[in-house]
């Protein structure tokens, strides 16, 4: 994989799927950073919890009740994650890890491929 390429792959994962999580659930980002290792994408969204939420996260359940809804929207725009990592890598999703921090306003997406993108670029 070419450093070009790969940072031109990794920037525009970074830009679509911050404009899916916003336009599909409402999440701003403050910030995205993508790396791909391998057969697999890490991208790591910062800041994406709105005030009302900021606020919500300083109880704990408060914390919970967040965290089970960015599940929920999660899992309802998988299918539309996948086809995006597809169209921009050639690889098709093997399965995605999500994790959501409501103390740092932290999302972390794991897509695992069925190649490696290191031999196709």
């Amino acid at each position: 994989m070419t450093i070009k390429l790969k940072l031109d792959v990794e920037a525009a994962i970074c830009q679509k799927l911050t404009m899916i999580l916003k336009e599909q659930i409402g999440e701003q980002v403050e910030t995205a950073t993508a790396e791909v290792v391998d057969d697999a994408i890490i991208v790591r969204f910062k800041g994406i919890l709105p005030p009302a939420e900021r606020i919500m996260a300083k109880k704990e359940d408060g914390m919970e009740l967040i965290k089970e809804l960015k599940e929920k929207l999660i899992e309802k725009i998988k299918p539309l994650l996948e086809q995006t990592i597809k169209e921009l890598t050639g690889a098709e999703v093997v399965d995605i890890h999500s994790s959501f921090n409501p103390e740092t306003g932290e999302r972390i997406e794991i897509f695992t491929l069925n190649k490696n993108l290191k031999d196709v670029f």
